[in-house]
């Protein structure tokens, strides 16, 4: 995940922060490390610096955890591409537009900042190039996401003057599997299947020329890699029947964008760093909150699915019911929960620095609620050299910690060490 700016009320960087799963990392305003937390539950988390080694592993008594595969951290410059919505369009449209016309574009769309973005891209070529169409298909994803987000959806398309069609995973079938497998789990995501599905039907009977995504360099570092070696030089926003419009984007471009349009999504406002499925594996436990249960279509069979989960997979784990279902351990294969589990037993017997989720929400809100920094602005042309030069050697140094972690647990499996890792 990259670095999220933390605002001050005048629009100073005042920090940066970064949560992936169990942990959250703090930083000054000049990148500077203000900590590492792991969260004990959705509200309460302590830190852990002292316990991650060199070689990427968090190391509690006996526990080992593969610490820097399960938290991405990336820096970016602090700089802008598109502070001119209307002029990067004008630019696109130069770059792309006799290669666009009369062609129709499907625009992948969650709602989130980043699709929200391409939509409003692809709004404006629309207006641009002659011939050319825009559709967005929204697929809600049954029982695991607020209804709310279907709605936000609908008002997007209307305020940018596109249509979105919104399609559904079968409602039996996501029943029938919550109630039988339980909740998809990091490393068994079969909802994604179900996500999927009705859009490559959509895709099918509707045949677009091209297909939008919200892909971007600095969101992770795999996708930052395959976006840069698709053209280390010069942007290529449009290639194979795919067309990447904001790819070339830093964090700053997005939500100055977004905010403009009047489209901010309420889980912003609300302190999350991510729209997603509220029951979704892959989020930090601190963005999950008893209350928002409610906002789900069905909260009992969400309560039923989680007990799913635990008496079939975590119940021989050693893990109690309370503890499984305070700390959502269904997000982790049952192997990986267990390891946390245990790591955060040990962690809670000791005098460590603690902190709780509203200031690390806060940080999150303000980039979307305070005024956006003062910060360059960088040529379309030149973007690509200048993202890669800040994130390919955050690339290259997580890849070497994670390996030589994954070496690590290797080598402890093999010699029939104790602890064993997530």
């Amino acid at each position: 995940m990259e670095r999220y700016p933390a605002l001050s009320v005048g629009g100073e960087v005042e920090g940066y922060a970064v949560s992936s799963v169990e942990f959250s990392v703090l930083y000054g305003p000049r990148g500077e490390s203000r900590g590492v937390y792991m969260w004990m539950t959705p509200d309460h988390a302590v830190r852990v610096d002292d316990f991650i080694e060199p070689n990427g592993l968090l190391a509690v008594g006996d526990v080992r955890i593969e610490y820097a595969r399960l938290v991405e951290d990336i820096p970016w410059p602090l700089v802008y591409v598109a502070p001119v919505l209307d002029d990067y369009i004008d630019w696109v449209a130069a770059r792309h537009g006799e290669e666009l016309e009369g062609k129709t574009i499907m625009v992948n769309f969650s709602g989130g900042k980043d699709s929200t973005a391409v939509l409003a891209v692809a709004a404006g070529l629309a207006e641009r190039v002659r011939g050319l169409r825009v559709y967005a298909v929204y697929s809600h994803v049954t029982f695991l996401e607020p209804v709310r987000n279907i709605d936000f959806a609908v008002k997007a398309g209307e305020r940018l003057g596109v249509e979105v069609e919104v399609v559904e995973a079968d409602r039996e079938l996501m029943r029938k599997r919550l109630l039988e497998e339980g909740l998809p789990y990091r490393g068994r995501r079969w909802c994604t299947y179900m996500k999927l599905r009705p859009i490559k039907r959509l895709k099918k009977q509707r045949r677009p020329h091209v297909i939008a995504d919200g892909d971007r360099m600095a969101e992770a570092f795999k996708r930052f890699l395959r976006l840069y070696q698709m053209s280390p030089r010069s942007p290529r926003l449009y290639s194979g029947g795919r067309l990447r419009p904001i790819y070339i984007w830093t964090l700053l471009d997005v939500v100055l964008n977004v905010r403009a349009l009047g489209l901010v999504h309420p889980d912003y406002l609300e302190g999350l760093p991510r729209v997603a499925c509220m029951m979704c594996p892959y989020k930090a436990l601190h963005e999950f909150r008893e209350e928002q249960l409610r906002l789900l279509e069905d909260p009992g069979l969400i309560e039923e699915a989680i007990r799913v989960s635990y008496r079939r997979w975590y119940s021989d784990t050693g893990i109690p019911w309370e503890d499984f279902r305070a700390q959502h351990l269904w997000r982790h294969h049952p192997v990986v929960a267990a390891k946390m589990y245990r790591a955060k037993k040990l962690l809670e017997r000791m005098p460590l620095e603690e902190i709780t989720a509203g200031p690390v929400e806060a940080m999150y809100r303000s980039l979307w609620l305070n005024p956006l920094p003062a910060a360059p602005r960088v040529d379309p042309e030149e973007a690509v050299a200048v993202l890669s030069s800040e994130i390919m050697a955050a690339y290259r140094e997580a890849v070497e910690r994670a390996e030589e972690a994954r070496r690590l647990i290797e080598a402890e499996k093999t010699s029939g060490g104790a602890g064993g890792a997530a």
